[in-house]
């Protein structure tokens, strides 16, 4: 049996999909065909383009790629996404459920976050998820996911943001699982949830895939966090 052939960042090219493996800087061009590929061959998406801080060449090392998406029926669009974005392999694929328009998010190894924006729509900020055994996974995806982004932003200063963010976190994620203070740290926002997690899956019978957060964990480390 032959091996898949590779390209330089490490995209197998050989088979029925592309795999994502790593994303650095020689991958640059094959990560943004390739998240844009995915999304374009649905007969209702109109355009894909790169969006945002990397579009305009303000970005940082770790920023999000995000990507403009106009459809023709977002509803059909929306419905296919989790099968449209599979060749990206993603830890964790969700809807932002906090944005003025809908945002299609990924977290894939890395940590590389993607965003699919649909700027022509609109959208009502959902309430806190209520947790559940139906929804502890993707209240788990959630928490990983914004820790990712507050890092990234802690790791070039934007301890704003972090500041600023951190109730919110507590507010929509770490309150509804049973945590009773604002958070005042990354790492103390991590100790909290991990132990109202694991409060959860006992209670519940089940235990949430670890995959993303160690992912996310590994990245942060790199940042310098004690986690």
């Amino acid at each position: 049996m032959n091996e898949p052939a590779m390209d330089r960042a490490g995209l197998e090219i050989g088979g029925s999909t592309a795999r994502l493996s790593c994303c650095d800087n020689s991958g640059v061009r094959d990560l943004v065909e390739l998240a844009i590929s995915a999304v374009a061959r649905h007969p209702a998406v109109t355009r894909v383009e790169l969006a945002g801080s990397r579009s305009r060449g303000t970005h940082e090392e770790l920023s999000d790629w995000d990507f403009a998406v106009d459809t023709s029926d977002f509803a059909s669009v929306a419905r296919h996404l989790p099968t449209l974005v599979e060749p990206l392999e993603p830890l964790a694929a969700q809807w932002e459920p906090l944005g003025h328009f809908p945002v299609y998010m990924l977290l894939l190894r890395g940590p590389t976050k993607v965003e699919y924006l649909f700027l022509d729509h609109s959208q009502e900020t959902k309430p806190a998820v209520k947790p559940s055994p139906e929804t502890l996974p993707a209240i788990d995806a959630h928490f990983w996911d914004w820790i990712w982004w507050l890092a990234t932003k802690a790791s070039v200063g934007r301890n704003d943001l972090v500041k600023q963010h951190l109730p919110k976190l507590y507010r929509h994620l770490l309150e509804p699982t049973g945590a009773d203070t604002v958070p005042d740290s990354i790492e103390a926002a991590i100790r909290d949830f991990l132990v109202r997690r694991s409060q959860l899956e006992r209670q519940y019978g089940l235990e949430v895939s670890r995959a993303l957060e160690d992912e996310v964990r590994r990245g942060i480390r790199r940042l310098g966090y004690d986690v």
